[in-house]
């Protein structure tokens, strides 16, 4: 990737932004205008009726953006009337198609297929995924050109790193509409609908003009956001207060990140009772039993789990009747299996084609259930075992900091990295670089830290060749021995 392209990738959301020539101050003008707006169609300060954030802003910027969700969202909708054999064939013609694409667009699968023999003629139907050798990301960022086609309309994208090696790709509109489109879908199935207020819990841009980018991203999809890197007694109040004058129809974010808020307004004796909630959705890590029902018990509501990936998007769902079904936009495998029939799970995203992703393996594990929902729809169900595990940064005084912030900004400096808490005071950083990240680099990066983490944290790094992987096998990018729930309270 050149220097310009990763300029490019860690600006993303700004650059993609049919908007973006206006500058900072025209940003200032529109927020300004919105937010009058907002008064105007709902009669409380602040508030847009969803009808008019659906039908006014949303779907037009789609067409600014060249994506016909309408029509994707009208073709997924259907195959949920088909019967499991009729969507197998559905998937074996996108799988088929796929490596088509692939083939005539990009240098790395011409050379498998032909070197696999795979032929792709039209009595091709019987072409086998398992022959394709399996995909891992570090091989895409060695090899990123070899991949990339580049005749599609497309944007920049990056992972946050959880693995500790953020991938920075392009994602064509194609497949981004498709996922779009699949996600709203799912969501519907709890009576969701796009332009439905939305109290999200997630990360916040570091730069200046992309945080006036996803404000104005925020007022325009009528969400309102708490930062998962200030998750502080006094931040989650001040958000309780916001979401009881905005009653939000909907919760979605982290796990962990949604699990600390509601920890931190029960341990206050906080009513967190919110007008207007009726839905939580998790996602991004794991969510475990004892999260999901300490955020039902605080709120009154059902959780609802989603997994997915920045690569390839919403891959599971789970459905009215609490069981997890894999979206039509992909196709799963699981391999490696151990006794109880968990392995790691592979994922073939049927609609890629800025970057194919095929049989690429994503580091969480599950496993399929041979089991017949009351739902009735025929994708298949899937249990996720051990997904990804995020945690939070004890500070000096007492502030817990959403461990993503490492990830955030230390992604345009080092190939990998692990950060490591034993105490308060202390953050020990060991990394692969990706140049020559000098002293002077590292005490830059200490302070963007020492911003979010408070002057009185000592940051140490270290540069080290390798970086070993947890004794499961998993990687985790931030370990801390610290007592969370001492923390919490």
């Amino acid at each position: 990737m050149t220097t310009k392209e990763r300029e490019v990738a860690l600006s993303v959301s700004w650059q993609d932004c049919p908007l973006r020539k206006i500058g900072r101050s025209g940003l200032e003008t529109i927020l300004k205008m919105l937010h009058v707006f907002r008064s105007d169609t709902e009669g409380t300060k602040g508030d847009m009726k969803p009808i008019i954030a659906r039908n006014c802003i949303y779907f037009p910027l789609m067409v600014l953006r060249g994506q016909n969700i309408k029509k994707y969202i009208g073709e997924l909708a259907r195959l949920e009337g088909l019967s499991p054999l009729e969507l197998a064939v559905y998937k074996k013609q996108k799988i088929k198609a796929l490596l088509e694409f692939a083939y005539n667009n990009t240098v790395y699968y011409k050379n498998v297929l032909r070197r696999e023999r795979i032929g792709l003629t039209s009595q091709g139907s019987g072409i086998s995924l398992k022959r394709i050798p399996y995909l891992k990301k570090e091989r895409i960022m060695d090899d990123l050109e070899d991949f990339v086609c580049r005749n599609m309309r497309h944007s920049w994208r990056s992972t946050s790193g959880s693995t500790g090696t953020p991938l920075i790709f392009p994602k064509d509109r194609m497949s981004e509409t498709y996922n779009d489109a699949m996600m709203h879908i799912a969501y519907s199935w709890h009576g969701i609908n796009i332009g439905d207020k939305q109290a999200r819990f997630w990360g916040s841009p570091i730069k200046r003009k992309d945080k006036y980018f996803q404000l104005l991203k925020d007022v325009l999809l009528n969400r309102k956001r708490l930062s998962v890197f200030k998750m502080e007694k006094s931040a989650c109040n001040r958000f309780l207060g916001k979401l009881i004058r905005f009653r939000p129809m909907y919760f979605y974010g982290y796990a962990n990140a949604i699990y600390m808020f509601a920890s931190i307004l029960e341990s206050e004796g906080t009513d967190a009772r919110i007008p207007g909630l009726e839905r939580i959705i998790s996602t991004g890590e794991v969510l475990f039993e004892y999260q999901r029902k300490k955020i039902q018990d605080v709120f009154g509501f059902k959780v609802i789990n989603e997994f997915g990936s920045t690569e390839n998007g919403i891959l599971g769902f789970e459905c009215e009747f609490g069981n997890m079904h894999v979206m039509p936009t992909v196709h799963i495998e699981v391999v490696d299996k151990d006794k109880r029939g968990f392995g790691e799970l592979v994922v073939t995203e049927l609609n890629s084609r800025s970057i194919p992703f095929i049989r690429y393996r994503l580091g969480d594990r599950g496993r399929f259930l041979n089991i017949t929902c009351p739902c009735q729809r025929p994708f298949e169900i899937i249990e996720i075992d051990e997904g990804r595990v995020d945690d939070y940064i004890l500070c000096p005084n007492g502030k817990l900091v959403y461990d993503a912030i490492l990830a955030y900004i230390l992604r345009d400096y080092v190939y990998k990295f692990k950060a490591y808490q034993e105490n308060c005071r202390f953050l020990k950083i060991i990394f692969i670089p990706r140049k020559v990240f000098t002293s002077e680099k590292q005490n830059r990066v200490k302070e963007k830290l020492q911003t979010y983490l408070t002057r009185d944290m000592e940051i140490e790094f270290v540069e080290v060749s390798a970086i070993p992987e947890e004794s499961s096998g998993k990687y985790r990018y931030f370990v801390s021995t610290l007592n969370k729930e001492s923390c919490i309270g």
